[in-house]
């Protein structure tokens, strides 16, 4: 029986070695649930518990109860005798054969919810990905006549100074690490989220520019709903926030709505 070291997504240190047994007491007590990191060490990296289906099944088992349903006797009464209130109700035996083979309505809804999260799991990263690539389109794409002006000059390090560039640089990281399937950032994008929120706040603010405000909450509620979401109505309503949210503002950054606005904000990191 395998040992595994366990902890969670927003924490560092770990907790264990520990069998399935012990793992499945945890869950029990409320301790861990399918989003709780596990270290696999074939894979050398930290993996979500609904990811490993078989390990997952161990430690959160279905439990269910197998139940008599019971009907009322559809038949015609017999003629010159009335049944006994016994005979009236009786046991579906296909019911119970099928709660005996684990085919109960419990166990379906159970593993349609398993599923829901491990196909949630499985492609949050995609989606988050995207709409990290769309946002360093929006932070680097005003600033580009800018640094070609500072390349031409040889001066590129000058770039630097334009917090927004670094910004963007960020989020085409987090993009590639996501698509990498490392999950472990989420916590980052978090609180990227909310740096976006107060930021798109002040330059809608500053343009003068209502609608750029709600694009970027929206942006912002997408990407911190796609981090936590567990079930794909869940996952599809933060795509659809953040892609669109994401998506067009690129689109306002491609036709200029910002050029002249992020040149303004400069910092002197770079002499």
């Amino acid at each position: 029986m395998s040992d595994y070291y366990i902890r969670t997504p927003e924490q560092d240190e770990s907790r264990g070695p520990f069998d399935t047994s012990k793992l499945n007491t945890l869950a029990d007590a409320g301790q861990i649930n399918p989003n709780t990191l596990y270290y696999d060490e074939e894979k050398e990296d930290w993996i979500p518990l609904a990811r490993n289906a078989d390990l997952l099944a161990e430690v959160f088992p279905t439990r269910e109860k197998l139940s008599l349903n019971l009907r009322e006797d559809e038949e015609a009464p017999m003629k010159g005798k009335k049944k006994a209130d016994s005979e009236d109700e009786g046991v579906q035996v296909e019911n119970m054969l099928a709660a005996a083979e684990g085919d109960t309505r419990e166990r379906r809804k159970q593993t349609q919810l398993r599923k829901s999260l491990e196909k949630a799991t499985s492609i949050a990263a995609v989606g988050l990905a995207v709409m990290m690539l769309l946002s360093a389109l929006i932070m680097i794409l005003p600033l580009i006549p800018e640094m070609e002006q500072q390349l031409s000059a040889n001066s590129l390090a000058i770039v630097l100074n334009y917090p927004v560039i670094l910004v963007g640089m960020f989020d085409f990281l987090m993009a590639v690490l996501l698509l990498l399937s490392v999950t472990e950032v989420y916590p980052l994008l978090r609180g990227r989220a909310m740096l976006g929120l107060g930021f798109g706040a002040y330059v809608g603010w500053a343009i003068g520019d209502p609608m750029l405000v709600g694009l970027t909450i929206a942006a912002g509620l997408g990407v911190f709903m796609a981090t936590l979401a567990q079930r794909m109505s869940t996952l599809v309503l933060a795509f659809i926030l953040g892609i669109g949210g994401h998506g067009y503002l690129a689109f306002l950054a491609l036709n200029g709505r910002f050029d002249g606005f992020f040149e303004r904000i400069v910092f002197n990191f770079v002499g």
